[in-house]
């Protein structure tokens, strides 16, 4: 997990500083500099006490000026890496904190709590991925090679890491039980038992593996295996948990499922990605989708996930949960919004994703990483035009490089206002990047289906639709409105933006349309044109009741025909539900706002060939124009 402008110091693996996720060049932090950036990054957290420094950078003995000589490396590093990377004065000296500065054990921490908290909340794919990410990041816990194995800074960080290692593997091990791969929760229980052959709970998981995978005899051999190992070093006998699981076992009864330790207190104090939160409120399902897409895509499937469903239902809100678990998660985060305005502007949602990244990789750090797309890659961040095929692939070399480092999620809001050219390369990085650490997620609105035509088959497409009334009362109740949650329901039909505003002014829940809620419900009529919006006018104007499209025509001097189509890309918009062979307004709200929003002179008109249109014609037969109870039509000032 980088965020951009940050420093990474990596003491796990080959020790290397980062910025924005590349490596500083080994001369820039070399000699007595880089052994003070490593006992500070060790020591994080608190000063270091300047005899201390002078001891671990000089262990058979200082210079005549040891103060000096330190404060001439401090001001080294803050020339290079910038003036918050180390603070303090010649009494201590500490590395900076969180945002600016990451320590890569403290990233790994807060992936392993990430993964806890995603097993207690049933989230076992999210835990996978963190837990994977964190073991990554960790390299088997290699801290600080080639420093002092007696010095007490590196045995403690050594220390750390290990318990790191320990409670990542356990929450990879669980993970895979309760996903049903029991292949990877072998894998991570057997590196546990290998690396401590007393850790009695990754025996559990490593026997738990053994039977999931069909093979019952292993999970014995691993308890005997245990078992002697611990009356032989220890003189003592498995755990009563372990026992049970090897009862369980013997008898050929079902295996309970582990439950996740809770994290250690100081773990949980230091972390730095955000804690595991619950999704948008009746969006579980959806949520649980999304974590699978992004678990398959950091174990390296290739995805992309469209996000589906009228203005204001809740599709941003749900791109941001997916930003927020592919960051809780160790994942690169690139987004961009599509603006109709900017259609013409070639691949302009890709260059606005990827500008901020490219900028910071320009020239020959760029060129090591794409090797010969690294001009057309600058040129394109440019905005700069060249031919389509080789844009794509530069492009596509681009994220491939980037998620080889860590997984990527490129989020691309409103696809469906993004030109051509755009949908084109979501198509082609679905077809062309197979094994590849990404996920695009990208919304799309329910009335253009020209997205989802042109990416079916190569894309999951997830549809929103209305809250349920429990979510509507789950947000009333958190309001402090919970005695109002049906009639809020009523109004809004479920509808998230129409839900949050209501709830935002208390006072019109029974009666009345605010302002704020008028403007969301014409927003929504942008782009309908104004012949629908005479339409959807004139039929609030019929109250509550269901109307047909030939009552409106006769209304409005219109063809049914015509009030039909518009009708139907109403109904495609949120606007209208079908009922029976009827229309009606999804949610009296809805209604309300477009009744208030006529001017009093046309509503005397729409109200006046309303009632010419639901009366029987004189000496005729009836005119079947919807003249059926309820369908009064309100007089002027009422809603």
């Amino acid at each position: 997990m980088t965020v951009p402008n940050d420093v990474l110091i990596r003491l796990a693996g080959s020790f290397a500083v980062e910025r924005d996720g590349v490596p500083y060049p080994r001369g820039v932090v070399g000699g007595k500099a880089r052994t003070l950036l490593k006992l500070l990054a060790a020591e994080r957290g608190r000063a270091v006490a300047a005899d201390r420094v002078v001891a671990a950078l000089w262990p058979g003995g200082g210079p005549r000026r040891p103060a000096e000589n330190v404060a001439t490396l401090v001001s080294r590093l803050r020339g290079a890496l910038g003036p918050g990377v180390v603070t303090g004065g010649r009494h201590g000296y500490r590395l900076g904190g969180p945002p600016g500065v990451l320590v890569d054990l403290d990233v790994a921490a807060a992936l392993a709590g990430e993964a806890e908290g995603c097993l207690g909340a049933g989230e076992p794919a999210l835990a996978g991925a963190a837990a994977g990410r964190a073991l990554e990041l960790l390299h088997e816990g290699a801290v600080l090679e080639g420093e002092p194995h007696d010095a007490g800074w590196v045995v403690a960080a050594r220390e750390e890491a290990a318990g790191l290692v320990r409670r990542a593997r356990h929450a990879a091990a669980t993970a895979g039980l309760r996903t049903a791969d029991p292949a990877s929760a072998r894998r991570a229980a057997e590196g546990a038992v290998s690396a401590d052959p007393f850790d009695e709970v990754a025996y559990r998981l490593l026997m738990r593996a053994h039977v999931a995978a069909g093979e019952p005899a292993k999970a014995l051999l691993a308890y005997e295996r245990l078992r002697r190992r611990l009356a032989a070093e220890l003189g003592t006998d498995p755990a009563a948990e372990t026992r049970a699981v090897h009862l369980a076992v013997l008898r050929e009864e079902p295996v309970r499922a582990p439950q996740p330790a809770p994290a250690p207190e100081a773990a949980a104090a230091d972390a730095v990605a955000v804690p595991y939160e619950r999704g948008p409120a009746g969006r579980a399902s959806e949520v649980a989708r999304l974590a699978a897409a992004w678990a398959q895509a950091a174990a390296g499937r290739t995805g992309v996930l469209l996000i589906c469903g009228e203005a204001g239902i809740g599709k941003s809100r749900l791109a941001t949960e997916a930003e927020r678990m592919a960051g809780a998660t160790g994942g690169i985060v690139l987004r961009a919004r599509c603006h109709e305005v900017e259609r013409a502007l070639f691949l302009q949602p890709f260059v606005d994703a990827l500008r901020p990244r490219v900028a910071h990789l320009a020239g020959q750090l760029l060129r090591d990483m794409v090797g010969g797309w690294a001009p057309a890659l600058e040129s394109l961040s440019q905005g700069q035009p060249m031919e389509r095929r080789y844009a794509y692939e530069a492009v596509t070399a681009f994220l491939r490089a980037l998620a080889e480092r860590e997984p990527v999620l490129l989020v691309l809001e409103d696809l469906h206002a993004a030109g051509a050219a755009s949908v084109e390369l979501v198509h082609y990085l679905a077809r062309r990047t197979s094994g590849v650490r990404l996920l695009v997620v990208a919304t799309v609105r329910t009335d253009d289906e020209a997205v989802t035509d042109a990416l079916r088959g190569l894309a999951e497409v997830v549809r929103l639709g209305p809250l349920p009334p429990g979510a509507v009362a789950e947000l009333a109740a958190g309001a402090g409105l919970g005695e109002l949650a049906d009639e809020v329901f009523r109004r809004t039909r479920g509808h998230p933006q129409l839900v949050v505003a209501l709830l935002g002014e208390p006072g019109a829940i029974r009666h009345g349309v605010p302002a704020s809620l008028r403007a969301i419900v014409l927003a929504r009529l942008s782009g309908l044109g104004d012949q629908a919006r005479r339409v959807l006018r004139a039929a609030s104007v019929l109250g509550a009741a269901a109307f047909d499209p030939p009552l409106l025509g006769e209304m409005l001097g219109l063809p049914p025909q015509v009030v039909a189509e518009h009708c139907e890309r109403a109904l495609g918009r949120g606007l209208l539900v079908v009922s029976g062979s009827a229309y009606e307004f999804a949610g009296d709200l809805i209604r309300e706002a477009l009744h208030s929003s006529i001017p009093a002179p046309t509503l005397v008109v729409y109200q006046d060939r309303a009632r010419r249109a639901l009366l029987v014609p004189q000496g005729g037969p009836p005119s079947g124009r919807l003249n059926r109870p309820g369908c009064a039509v309100p007089r002027q000032g009422e809603g």
